[in-house]
C-alpha cells in the first residue's frame, strides 16, 4: 500500500482471504482467490501445485484483487490469459455483481474498472483458470538470457519463475525495504502506417499483431 501523503479520513484496506479450488478437469484447475491474498503468494501457491499460467507474473507487488484493475502483465503474459471471472461489491446499491472476461473489457493495461465503472466497485474475489499442462513462455525480454546464466535449457515453471524473480530483483528495490509498485509503464500504441514505417527502417523490431487499425 503506497501513500504519497497523509490522508484526512478513514482508509479501508481490503484483506479478504481465501484460496479455493472450485472446479477441475483433466486439463485445468479453477481457483477462486480472495481480493486480499498477496499476488506473489498466489503465484507461488500455483507453482507449488504445478498449475501453470502465472509463473511469468512472479514477484509483482500487490494483491489479487487489484490485478484485474489494469490487467497486469509481465514477460509476455497478462491476467486476461488466465482470468475466468470475479465478484465485486457495487458500492451504491450494495449488490454483488459478477464479471466474466468479456464484461471486464480487458485491454492493454486496461479494464472496465479503470474506465466506465471507475470507483463504483470493490473487487471481492477473482477466479483463475490454470493449466495442468504447462507451456513454457520464455521468449520475452531477458528470460532466456537469465536461464542461460542459471544453466537451464528446458525450464520448468518453477525455474521460469526463479528466472523472472532474479531479473526483477536485479532491476527493482525490495518493496519491504523501499516501497514501490514494481515496474509500471505502458508501451506506446501507434497507427498502422507509422508501425509499418518503423518496421521498414528497423526490421529487427518484433511484429506485434494489430488491433482496430493500430
Amino acid at each position: 500500500l503506497l501513500l504519497t501523503r497523509d490522508l484526512a479520513g478513514t482508509v479501508l484496506k481490503i484483506e479478504i482471504p481465501g484460496f479455493e479450488v472450485v472446479a477441475e478437469d483433466k486439463d485445468a484447475v479453477f481457483v477462486k482467490v480472495g481480493a486480499g491474498y498477496g499476488w506473489h503468494d498466489f503465484v507461488l501457491k500455483c507453482i507449488e501445485n504445478n498449475w501453470a499460467g502465472v509463473e511469468n507474473l512472479s514477484l509483482i507487488p500487490g494483491n489479487v484483487g487489484t490485478a484485474p484493475m489494469q490487467n497486469i502483465g509481465a514477460y509476455g503474459v497478462e491476467i486476461k490469459d488466465v482470468f475466468e471471472s470475479l465478484s465485486a461489491y457495487h458500492i451504491k446499491s450494495g449488490e454483488i455483481h459478477y464479471f466474466d472476461k468479456t464484461k471486464c473489457e480487458f485491454g492493454y493495461r486496461e479494464s472496465i474498472f479503470k474506465n466506465k465503472v471507475k470507483g463504483e466497485y470493490i473487487i471481492l474475489t477473482v477466479t483463475f483458470r490454470l493449466t495442468k499442462n504447462p507451456t513454457i513462455n520464455s521468449s520475452y525480454g531477458a528470460i532466456n538470457e537469465q536461464l542461460k546464466v542459471m544453466g537451464i535449457e528446458n525450464p520448468t515453471i518453477q525455474e521460469l519463475s526463479a528466472a523472472v524473480i532474479a531479473i526483477r530483483q536485479s532491476k527493482l528495490p525490495d518493496p519491504k525495504i523501499i516501497g514501490n509498485a514494481g515496474s509500471f509503464f505502458k508501451n506506446p500504441t501507434v497507427e498502422i502506417a507509422l508501425l509499418e514505417q518503423i518496421q521498414e527502417n528497423y526490421p529487427d523490431i518484433p511484429n506485434y499483431p494489430a488491433e482496430n487499425g493500430r
